[in-house]
Parts: C-alpha cells; structure tokens; sequence
C-alpha cells in the first residue's frame, strides 16, 4: 500500500513499483523479487557453515601442537581445504556429509604455515597407514640430515614431530592423542629409518596424523631453546580418515 504526503508525494507499494523521497526527489522503482533458495543452495549453504565450526574445533584440538606458529591465514585456508574435502564425496547426498562419514584424504598435505612450508624444510617422504586393529604406522626413512632437512642459519638441532589425534569435533569431547619425537641432527651423516606404532585408536573417530619440524638451540643452562615462529615453523597434515 502507498500513502500519499502532503497531496505531493507517494511513499509505499503500488503493484510492482516501489514509491519514496530521496532528497526531495520522488524515486518510483521496480518491486524486487524475492530470492528463493533451492534445497541444493541450502544444503550447500549448511555444509560450509558446519564445516566452519568442524575445522575450527580441529584448530582448537591442536592447539598445543600449533602454538601459534602458523600464518595468518591458516584458519581460513584449513576451513576452505575441509569444505573441499567434504565436497569431494559426491557418493553421499549433500547435507549429510560429515568428517565422521565422509573421506577426508583431501586434507593430506595441507600446511599449518606457508611461510616455511613442510616440504621445503623435510624432503624424504613419511610413510603413514593404518592396520586393522585401528593402530597408525609411521615409517621416516632413512635419510641425511645435512642434504634433506632445511635448518636456519647457526642451527645445529632439530627434531620431528609426528603427532596423532583422534576426535569427533564435537565441542568439549575428549581426544584421543599420541605422538614420537624424532631427533634429526644437522652434523649426522646419516639417520636411519625410524619406525613408529600408536597405540589402539576409538572407532568412528577422525584421526588426523601431523608432522612438524621443531628447531632448537641448546643452552647449557636452561636447555632446548626452541627457535619456531609465525614465519618458521614447517608443518604439515600427513593423513586425515576416518578409522
């Protein structure tokens, strides 16, 4: 309905058109039309919001693995590389993909910081796989400090990371953890293969292994003096299921 100011100017609808005042001027425009989302749109629309909320309880999960040493864009690229890997399971109906049904492999390889990525820093590849009785296996091969691992300048100590975690993203759920330190020392010649098992993981659980290179200085009085920082800090998603 239009109503009629001052026996001057109309301001409300009549029909498709759409009366008002702008700066003393009568503006008449076209009604516009409502938006109306497909149940695809919408369903799309659920899963990139869930998607927000799972990889940020996943952020929240590593949080003490991360420790702040990521880029300033990490949240982000990690929520944009879950809904890609949600995404990728066409054989499930849209909408009811969940990190818990769906496979998840597409996380593998994503960087926690691009400023120092993993596989710049670390070039032998890790051997990850899960066996039957819901253990993770992982093989690093035998490899040559000097030649195969990047470390900043007057830096002689490094060691690797693997760490297993195990959730639902399910806010305040516990987790399941486990994870081996492996010293890699710049002045070795050669370091051989290490073989790691976990112990048994839960069910129905998503189990995202991670690797990350952790650099040290040794002060005799206080110990390891770890150097990584938002800029230098290699880290990586090494397997995402799950089991």
């Amino acid at each position: 309905m239009a109503r009629l100011y001052n026996k001057k100017a109309f301001s409300g609808l009549i029909g498709n058109l759409v009366f008002r005042t702008l700066e003393g001027q009568q503006i008449v425009q076209s009604r516009p039309n409502s938006v109306k989302q497909s149940s695809n749109t919408k369903a799309s629309a659920s899963e990139f919001r869930h998607c927000s909320i799972w990889a940020k309880q996943l952020r929240l999960d590593l949080w003490a693995f991360l420790n702040k040493d990521t880029d300033s864009y990490m949240f982000r690229r990690l929520t944009g590389n879950f809904y890609k890997a949600l995404m990728s399971n066409t054989n499930i109906l849209k909408g009811q993909r969940t990190p818990l049904n769906a496979n998840m492999s597409d996380l593998v390889g994503f960087d926690f910081n691009l400023n120092s990525p993993f596989k710049d820093y670390f070039l032998p590849e890790i051997e990850v796989t899960v066996d039957s009785q819901k253990q993770i296996t992982v093989i690093v091969p035998e490899l040559k400090p000097k030649t195969q691992v990047k470390y900043p300048e007057r830096t002689m100590e490094a060691e690797l990371l693997v760490y297993v975690y195990a959730g639902t993203l399910i806010a305040n759920a516990p987790i399941t953890e486990a994870f081996v330190t492996i010293p890699v020392n710049r002045v070795a010649t050669v370091q051989p293969e290490t073989i790691w098992t976990s112990p048994v993981l839960p069910e129905n659980h998503l189990v995202v292994v991670n690797a990350k290179l952790l650099y040290n200085n040794h002060n005799k009085f206080t110990g390891k003096n770890y150097l990584n920082n938002a800029q230098l800090s290699p880290s990586m998603i090494l397997f995402a299921n799950t089991i």
